[in-house]
């Protein structure tokens, strides 16, 4: 889904997180901004579009399945959301793991140019 206007803050978060949910990169990409910096947890950043997809690709396939539940978002300025999430994991043997998760972002153009993810990852790859 190209977005080609910004879109409500709650309404491009919802569309994002389908797009994340889909694990095809491809559908993300139009999303995120070419100069998009990423932070998830403690792992090093990804600054850039192609670094960001590669990232994405990366992480997609190595987990068998995701789904994210929106608890709360807020937008408390112009461009900028805040989303509360429990995150539903289904690892590569089938087991399924939920966990607490908040992310923000910082759009410009209605694009985003800020992504971060604040959350524990390794109980998914726990064995």
């Amino acid at each position: 889904m190209p977005v080609t206007q910004p879109l409500p803050v709650h309404q491009f978060v919802h569309d994002l997180f389908k797009a994340v949910d889909s694990l095809d990169a491809r559908m993300v990409a139009p999303f995120i901004a070419d100069d998009v910096h990423l932070q998830f947890g403690s792992a090093e950043p990804v600054d850039g579009k192609a670094d960001f997809l590669a990232s994405s690709r990366a992480f997609s396939e190595s987990i068998a399945g995701l789904r994210h539940e929106i608890v709360q978002i807020w937008e408390p300025e112009p461009d900028t959301a805040i989303a509360v999430l429990q995150v539903h994991y289904r690892r590569q043997d089938g087991s399924e793991i939920t966990l607490p998760c908040c992310n923000t972002f910082r759009l410009r153009d209605g694009l985003v140019t800020d992504y971060r993810v604040y959350m524990d990852i390794n109980p998914v790859y726990a064995s």
